[in-house]
């Protein structure tokens, strides 16, 4: 899988954020993240992607993510264990990712594999 470059980064005990650059490679990166994160894979698949007519997302497909500006996403993984929260700006996409406890060391593990 391609990698993306991470920009910058900051960490407190129970939040920790990321900035990347805004490059069309980021969706189907962070699509990933999510799963490993444990966000629901319809929630996922359906990610910055087209629906069919019955709703469906087309996963041959994504969206332009120049078209993503001054735009904010959230996600909860199954288990509550995690908020994620997607803001994208005019040339950067900022990651910040809240717990209930402290899963420094597990999210620094995921973000490490998809980072360039």
């Amino acid at each position: 899988m391609k990698k993306i470059k991470l920009l910058g980064i900051g960490k407190s005990k129970l939040r920790n954020y990321f900035i990347f650059p805004k490059k069309q490679d980021f969706f189907k990166i962070c699509r990933q993240l999510l799963l490993e994160l444990g966000v629901e894979k319809f929630n996922v698949d359906s990610f910055a992607r087209p629906l069919d007519n019955y709703g469906e997302p087309i996963i041959d497909q994504e969206k332009d993510i120049n078209d993503y500006i001054d735009r904010h996403y959230s996600f909860n993984d199954v288990k509550k264990q995690y908020n994620i929260e997607l803001i994208f700006g005019k040339d950067k996409i900022f990651l910040i990712i809240y717990t209930k406890t402290d899963k420094q060391k597990e999210i620094s593990r995921i973000i490490n594999e998809l980072i360039d």
